[in-house]
């Protein structure tokens, strides 16, 4: 599926009006970016951070807070472009912190 994006919650990495391929996985990674419904059924297009039981943590690039849990059956499919490591440990390192603000709280 070819999508054309709006907005600017993902830049740098992904531009506004650029047209991207999501493809389904059976698996998806820290730093994937991942497309999935939202609650009132919009394609949102954010980087995936990691999981709760609750669904997947995901937040846009250019974002300053994470989403609300992504369940899995809303997952569309993740964006077919290369995630450096360095993406895929900064996005871990952006979840832990997450984990331990909740249990500080």
């Amino acid at each position: 599926m070819r999508i054309k994006l709006r907005g600017s919650c993902m830049a740098p990495h992904l531009a506004e009006g650029e047209m991207i391929s999501v493809r389904r996985r059976r698996r998806y990674w820290p730093g994937d970016v991942i497309v999935f419904r939202t609650p009132s059924g919009d394609l949102a297009a954010h980087r995936l951070l990691g999981w709760r039981p609750a669904g997947l943590v995901t937040r846009g690039d250019h974002c300053s807070i994470h989403d609300a849990p992504v369940r899995r059956d809303a997952i569309v499919g993740a964006v077919q472009t290369d995630v450096p490591l360095r993406m895929r440990f900064r996005s871990l390192v952006q979840f832990a912190r997450i984990i331990v603000r909740r249990l500080v709280a």
